[in-house]
């Protein structure tokens, strides 16, 4: 008896361990542990390391295909220094309207300074004679070395031409160059009346010269300056032979009438003349290679 009593007593405990006790019991309930789940990271392959950085040397820069190439260079001028270019052609020259004809040539940009003469007086290449005929007068004066020498006649204005390898411009030659060639211009600057583009008594007397470089407004179509106003510049012309008068041109700081400027205004001078408002300005042949 006690035996069967034993083997029922251990069928309850094993019935009890295995089905846990009743709530009814007072006991509490006890939860089966949770299966731990994998998360997506767990489930994923490990990530390989990353690769070492490489040192790797910068890349050589290609030179480019097409090199810049040099400005091509400024065309050589066939005159020599401080002379202009002006090419020639053909006009109806002056009041009368002659026909002429220019062939290309070289003109000074300014007239020629009082310090310039000086110069040549002291290579004894031009004389000093007379050169202090006027109040006015410009050589040797302090103050104006950089104005239009005057005082000379027709005779000395062509040895220093002559002595700097070059001529006095014919008549024909100068209004061609006044008037920018075929532009036909009434004034050097152009068709607008003299007002500050030069030295001259429109705008009050004056008592004298400028600065060969005072009025850079009254430049040319070739950057000439004071080819208007200053001083008369002589010329020669074919009628030369004709007579003792010689053409001027330019008009002067004397003269104060617009119409007095006008490119084809001459003026007309015995070859003995001097004064204080008369000077000079060469021209010469270009080289062989004229700018085209």
């Amino acid at each position: 008896m006690n035996g069967h009593r034993w083997i029922v007593m251990g069928a309850l405990i094993a019935w009890a361990a295995g089905c846990g006790a009743s709530s009814e019991g007072g006991g509490s309930a006890r939860e089966p542990d949770p299966v731990p789940q994998k998360t997506a990271a767990q489930d994923a392959p490990p990530a390989k390391p990353a690769p070492e950085p490489t040192q790797t040397a910068a890349p050589t820069p290609t030179p480019s295909v097409e090199a810049k190439a040099d400005p091509p260079p400024a065309p050589k001028s066939p005159c020599p220094p401080n002379m202009a270019f002006v090419k020639g052609g053909a006009y109806k020259m002056g009041f009368l309207k002659n026909e002429a004809t220019i062939g290309d040539f070289c003109l000074d940009m300014t007239e020629v300074t009082a310090k310039d003469y000086a110069a040549c007086v002291d290579a004894k290449k031009c004389n000093e004679n007379f050169v202090n005929c006027a109040p006015e007068s410009t050589y040797k004066k302090e103050g104006k070395e950089d104005h239009p020498m005057v005082c000379v006649d027709f005779q000395q204005a062509i040895d220093y031409c002559a002595a700097q390898g070059k001529r006095l411009p014919t008549d024909e030659e100068w209004e061609w160059a006044a008037r920018g060639g075929p532009e036909g211009r009434l004034f050097p600057w152009g068709n607008e009346e003299p007002k500050e583009q030069l030295c001259w008594s429109g705008k009050g007397a004056r008592k004298g010269t400028c600065s060969v470089k005072e009025h850079p407004g009254g430049a040319s179509a070739q950057g000439l300056l004071g080819l208007a106003g200053n001083v008369f510049e002589w010329t020669t012309n074919r009628m030369d032979s004709k007579g003792k008068d010689r053409v001027g041109r330019g008009g002067s700081w004397r003269d104060g009438l617009p119409n007095m400027m006008r490119n084809d205004r001459p003026g007309k001078f015995e070859v003995t003349y001097r004064c204080g408002f008369l000077g000079i300005r060469c021209a010469a042949a270009p080289s062989a290679e004229s700018a085209k």
